[in-house]
């Protein structure tokens, strides 16, 4: 990456609302690129703003003053797929982001990440952990952040060091300091570290191991030089129980989410780090769990998400609280989330998306009653474009209720005998939202109606509602999606004759595993990045993790309890009963994922094409599994939409 000085000012115009004729439909590419603005971040002091910019070919990160709206500096960001911005300090930003990359002689893919710090005042940026001694080859995650100093000059960051004569790496903390270019291992760890947490100071306060030989989840309490001081937790578990995700502000205790045994939603408990005693759960609202928790830069908890197809928060300050509340009152119909704020929370950055708008950022100040529009993240996209988003639900077979969103216009609803294009989610365990989302909007812009089911398994709906996927993979999480269907169908709005189904990742799985099992139901199927042989697939993964890591026995629980029997994964693998097929086949994949192999839809189409079925396959040079980069997101959603086109 390197400063771009001259051309900040050149992007000036994607603060500002641009707007397009409403009787004009946007082109295909206002829809399919990267918003213009997305990742919006707010400085420690709310005195800078920054973002990422995506426009006219260029993929900038800018840095602005928040109040006036003038940019300072910027870097480019074109050869790198940015994740997150985030501010150590007024003087310093960080940006994360990732490149795919092959394992040295091994040529496997990786998705590698990294951390670069923008000096804001000379424009100057540096890679972060990338010259510390003992640091292991082809590891992806160094651009996590653990922790800041109180001086916010060093950054503890976490990454694997070599393991010695056991070949085994470690997952050991980092110092990084920002001005003067010092990195130093800060605690040495061991093969079984996942996390830490630290205290005020920047010392190390807590390690959390597993391990994978034994199935042993531990957590230590530690001295100020990462020394083990006592046993807090352990327990022998085939993967770990709860997900430790932070501290209370005095540091004396680690926040974890677990599902509630009262409940069976994800609840908040807290770890003492006194003696390991476990208290809560605290914050259950109304049968929700908690989608994520509000953290600063080292991990102090002030509040936490509700998960649902629309946020909701909870926070400890009684006046915060109140806060947030008002503001999501005063943004009915659409969904608002907190994406940044202040120290001190004084001033707030809410996305708005969904229902009537196809995204913008407000910048809520404390005592001031009207927020202000810091950018659009689609400005050719207006109001009048946005198709209507409904909850709804039907029945599954087994009576079970499966929770759903569809999109379409107004008049197309009323008209009924619709075409209709089903959009299962990927994941599996994930869950669509109350937003905008650009494809599914794209479609219904054009006559279509978009049913999004969420099938069980899905999260956002409690804990018992995921537990209902496990062994279903298959099975039931497939055919409550063929079940939406048939909803559809008796309620007069589908056309039986004229649906389709799309999906991408475990969604893509779905729409080939349905093209095969349920080919009465779909006219077209399009794939994106999807598995078609679940066998295969489990290979790739116990040879990427080794047979007995837990992650192993999380799919294997998923596909279910005779995973290990090659019939049982034969009978849900697509790619393994191609002759099945009645309706054409779209495969789209990207050649860098490393998530699910381009190998799977090579199999899959040289299945179909074995068998004389109508295939296409369209592979994305340069592109991940996420559809991380604006060109070929276009190229994917130009090729979906001729070919739907061409068969509904």
């Amino acid at each position: 990456m390197i400063r771009l000085p001259a051309v900040v000012a050149a992007f000036a115009t994607a603060y500002v609302a641009v707007t397009a004729n409403a009787e004009d439909l946007p082109p295909l590419e206002a829809w399919g690129e990267l918003p213009v603005v997305d990742m919006v971040e707010l400085s420690p002091s709310g005195a800078l703003v920054a973002s990422r910019i995506t426009k006219e070919g260029r993929d900038i990160v800018v840095v602005a003053q928040t109040s006036a709206n003038e940019f300072i500096t910027g870097v480019n960001a074109e050869a790198v797929k940015p994740r997150w911005l985030s501010f150590v300090s007024d003087e310093h930003l960080v940006l994360v982001a990732s490149t795919s990359n092959r394992a040295g002689f091994m040529g496997d893919r990786f998705e590698y990440s990294a951390a670069h710090a923008l000096d804001i005042e000379t424009g100057d940026v540096r890679t972060l952990l990338n010259r510390a001694r003992e640091l292991y080859a082809y590891q992806s995650g160094l651009g996590r952040i653990v922790g800041r100093s109180p001086d916010k000059k060093t950054l503890y960051m976490p990454a694997f060091s070599g393991g010695g004569g056991s070949g085994k790496p470690f997952y050991s903390l980092y110092a990084v300091s920002l001005d003067k270019r010092r990195e130093r291992r800060r605690v040495r760890g061991s093969a079984h570290t996942n996390d830490w947490f630290l205290d005020q100071h920047g010392a190390p306060l807590v390690r959390e191991d597993f391990d994978d030989d034994k199935n042993i989840h531990s957590i230590w309490a530690l001295d100020e030089k990462g020394k083990k001081l006592r046993l807090l937790y352990e327990d022998e578990t085939e993967r770990p129980a709860f997900s430790t995700v932070g501290l209370t502000p005095d540091r004396s205790a680690l926040v974890v989410l677990s599902g509630s045994a009262k409940t069976g939603v994800v609840s908040y408990y807290l770890m003492s780090i006194e003696d390991g005693s476990i208290t809560g759960p605290i914050l259950e609202r109304d049968g929700l769990g908690i989608e994520r928790v509000i953290t600063d830069i080292n991990r102090v908890v002030h509040g936490v998400e509700y998960e649902g197809f629309k946020p909701s928060y909870a926070f400890f300050d009684e006046e915060l609280d109140k806060r947030i509340s008002t503001i999501l009152r005063r943004l009915p119909d659409t969904s608002a989330k907190l994406v940044s704020w202040s120290e001190g929370f004084d001033r707030l950055v809410v996305e708005i998306s969904g229902g009537w708008s196809s995204g913008a950022y407000l910048l809520f100040d404390k005592g001031v009653l009207q927020p202000r529009v810091l950018a659009l993240s689609r400005p050719a996209i207006t109001n009048e474009h946005v198709a209507g988003t409904r909850v709804t639900e039907y029945s599954a077979g087994d009576g079970l209720t499966i929770p759903a969103l569809l999109t379409a216009k107004d008049d197309v609803l009323e008209a009924g005998n619709a075409p209709v294009i089903v959009m299962p989610h990927g994941g599996p365990e994930a869950h669509d939202r109350y937003e905008f989302d650009w494809l599914p909007q794209f479609f219904a812009a054009r006559g279509y109606v978009i049913l999004q089911p969420q099938f069980r398994g899905s999260t956002g709906f409690g804990s018992a509602f995921i537990r209902a996927g496990r062994g279903e993979y298959g099975g039931k999480m497939r055919t409550d999606v063929d079940d939406g269907v048939r909803h559809l169908v008796e309620q007069g709005i589908a056309d039986p004759d004229r649906v389709c189904i799309v999906g991408a990742s475990y969604g893509g799985y779905v729409a080939l595993a349905s093209g095969a099992f349920s080919s009465e139901l779909y006219r077209c199927v399009v794939a994106i990045s999807a598995v078609s042989d679940v066998r295969r697939m489990l290979r790739t993964r116990k040879s990427e993790r080794g047979s007995r890591h837990w992650v192993i026995d999380y799919w294997e629980d998923l596909y279910g309890a005779e995973a290990s029997d090659k019939d049982e994964l034969r009978e849900i693998s697509p790619a393994l009963n191609a002759g099945s097929f009645r309706a054409p086949v779209l495969l789209v994949h990207g050649r860098d994922d490393t998530v699910v192999p381009m190998e799977q839809s090579r199999v899959m189409q040289k299945a179909l094409s074995k068998a004389d079925k109508d295939v296409t396959f369209v592979q994305l040079k340069g592109e991940d599994h996420w559809m991380s980069r604006a060109d070929t997101r276009v190229e994917m959603l130009r090729a979906v939409s001729e070919f739907i086109g061409e068969h509904l």
